[in-house]
C-alpha cells in the first residue's frame, strides 16, 4: 500500500503519473459531448466571449464544492476505511451522486461518463479490490456510475491525499469545460489557456470549500445552472448532449 502523503503532496512518481493521466482533457470519457449547461447560456447569448466564459466557468467551479468535487472528497475518505465499510460507503455515495442530480440529461451524462471512467481506471490502476468492485457494479448495472467517484477512487488508491484528489478533479473538469468552450463559443486556444490560468485561484477556493463540506451538503444546487441544464433538453438545435 502507498504511504500516506503529507497534505497537498504527491506520494510517488507513479501517483503523479496516474494523476496526470486522469486529468488529461483528452481522456476518453465522452466529456467532449457534454457542455453541462453551458450551451443553454451560449444560445441565450449570455456567454459569448472569453470574459463571459471565464465568469461562467468560475461560478461552475465554485458550485462543484457541493456535488462532483464533494463526491471525490467523500470517496477519498471512504477508501481509507476497511474494505467492507468502504464498499457500503461507496455504494451509498454512488446512489446519492446520481439521485441529487435533478436534470435528466446530467444524470444520463454522469452515468455514461462514469462507466467510461470505470473502464479507464481499471486499466490505469489494475488489481485494486475497490476499483474492481466498483467497475463490476457499474458494468453490471448494480451501481449508477459517477466519474467523480471513479476519479477519487483511482487517485486515492495510488496514494494521493484528499486535498490532491479534489484539486486534480477540479482541474480535469476545468480543462474539459475549456476545451468545449474553445469549439462551442468559439474562443481561441490562447484565450482558453488564459481562462485556465485564471481558474487556478478559483480552484484553490473550491478545494478549501469542498474540504469543509460533508454528506449533508451534497446536492446543494446552483439554481441558475440547474435550470439551464433542464432547458437544454428542449433546445431546437444543439452541439452537445447536455
Amino acid at each position: 500500500m502507498p504511504g500516506t502523503p503529507t497534505s497537498g503532496q504527491v506520494s510517488s512518481p507513479h501517483a503523479l503519473l496516474t494523476m496526470l493521466h486522469l486529468t488529461d482533457s483528452a481522456l476518453p470519457t465522452g466529456g467532449f459531448s457534454h457542455s453541462l449547461g453551458l450551451e443553454s447560456y451560449l444560445q441565450r447569448d449570455l456567454v459569448n466571449s472569453p470574459e463571459t466564459f471565464s465568469r461562467w466557468m468560475y461560478a461552475y467551479i465554485r458550485q462543484t464544492s457541493y456535488n462532483d468535487a464533494l463526491v471525490a472528497k467523500l470517496t477519498a475518505e471512504a477508501v481509507a476505511q476497511p474494505h467492507e465499510e468502504a464498499v457500503r460507503s461507496l455504494k451509498l455515495l454512488d446512489a446519492l451522486a446520481h439521485t441529487t442530480l435533478v436534470p435528466r440529461q446530467i444524470r444520463d451524462a454522469n452515468a455514461s461518463m462514469g462507466l467510461r471512467m470505470c473502464k479507464i481506471i481499471a486499466v490505469a490502476v489494475p488489481d485494486h479490490p475497490l476499483i474492481e468492485w466498483y467497475t463490476e457494479a457499474v458494468t453490471e448495472g448494480h451501481a449508477y456510475g459517477c466519474p467523480a467517484l471513479a476519479h477519487g477512487l483511482a487517485l486515492s488508491a495510488v496514494g494521493l491525499d484528499t486535498q490532491m484528489v479534489v484539486r486534480s478533479y477540479l482541474m480535469q473538469t476545468t480543462a474539459s469545460l475549456t476545451q468545449n468552450a474553445i469549439r462551442g463559443i468559439p474562443i481561441g486556444q490562447d484565450a482558453g489557456q488564459r481562462a485556465l490560468v485564471g481558474s487556478y485561484p478559483v480552484i484553490e477556493e473550491a478545494v478549501a470549500a469542498t474540504l469543509r463540506n460533508g454528506y449533508l451538503d451534497l446536492g446543494a444546487a446552483a439554481p441558475g445552472l440547474e435550470i439551464a441544464q433542464m432547458q437544454h433538453e428542449s433546445l431546437r438545435s444543439r452541439m452537445f448532449m447536455s
